[in-house]
């Protein structure tokens, strides 16, 4: 295998082009034959979609792998530690859709979703990462991917806009497909932007951007002017977890983003990630990804070729 990238921790939503450091999206293809292509595991702030028009390849998303064939969109939610491998002697084609969820602050409820709610329901509740879609639904979300691709590169005048309304139909696309896999009660809970709400992605944010520090129940139950209770309540209705799990999820994948760092040992990582042991940390990391983090950074910082 003739490219192989290793291992970074922080990847800019912008790839090559200094033209477009200031633009909430980018728009990329990787065409291979016979040399074989791998991007090491990685994870970056912003949202990524893969499009495999071609061929296939292996993904890993956190500790799972899977093989994605030709037709399937998957899903890189913001922070998710993942990878791209395809084979020597493969031929493929693959379009890469990133974008921050900031292109849809004028739309918070669905900013929100994709942020905060999406990527801790998806595993949750075993939705898709990889959605192979219908040949009916295939021939034109196909035909969008290249049309975005050709606006990106062409640069004709407002291509910004071209691109932008694109990403927002395939978003509207895999949103719905994913709220066709619910279970109705769960499909039921539509996120408003009542004042509660605000306060509700506060607390997400605060948790999410502050995973080393310890926040109780009750403190996000101040935050969100609830009893505990009531907060308790509210929580795991719109979560379909409790806090203390929510909270453990979002440690644990940040655990996955500094295990990809070498230099750091599991007992700084366990320290960084707020936990007040290093057997605690492994206890729990196992617990949820099924591997001690000793073996995950192994598996991950892997990169001998196939």
């Amino acid at each position: 295998m003739s490219q192989v990238h290793p291992p970074y921790f922080e990847q800019n939503k912008n790839q090559s082009d200094l033209r477009d450091i200031d633009r909430p999206f980018y728009v990329g293809i990787q065409d291979t034959e016979q040399e074989g292509y791998q991007i090491a595991s990685h994870w970056h702030y912003h949202m990524e979609i893969i499009y495999i028009a071609a061929g296939k390849a292996w993904i890993t998303i956190g500790n799972d792998s899977f093989e994605a064939t030709a037709g399937s969109f998957i899903l890189i939610h913001p922070c998710e530690v993942h990878s791209v491998t395809i084979e020597t002697n493969q031929p493929s084609r693959h379009y890469v859709i990133g974008f921050d969820p900031e292109l849809l602050n004028p739309m918070p409820q669905l900013a929100f979703e994709l942020q905060y709610y999406l990527p801790y329901t998806t595993p949750l509740h075993g939705l898709h990462k990889w959605i192979q879609p219908e040949a009916t639904d295939l021939a034109p979300l196909h035909v969008l991917v290249e049309t975005m691709y050709s606006e990106y590169q062409d640069r004709a005048f407002a291509f910004e806009l071209a691109v932008s309304s694109s990403i927002f139909k395939l978003i509207l696309w895999l949103l719905r497909y994913q709220r066709t896999l619910l279970s109705p009660a769960f499909a039921e809970d539509v996120i408003d932007d009542s004042v509660k709400m605000a306060a509700f992605r506060g607390v997400l944010v605060t948790i999410n951007e502050n995973s080393h520090l310890p926040i109780t129940a009750e403190e996000a139950a101040k935050m969100c002017m609830m009893s505990y209770s009531q907060f308790a309540r509210f929580f795991k209705r719109m979560m379909h977890t409790t806090f203390t799990q929510y909270v453990m999820f979002i440690k644990i994948r940040r655990a996955e983003q500094l295990l990809l760092d070498p230099t750091k040992s599991i007992t700084q990582i366990a320290l960084e990630t707020g936990f007040q042991t290093s057997s605690y940390f492994i206890k729990h990391f196992k617990r949820i990804k099924g591997v001690s983090p000793k073996r995950y950074r192994k598996d991950r910082l892997n990169l001998e070729p196939l």
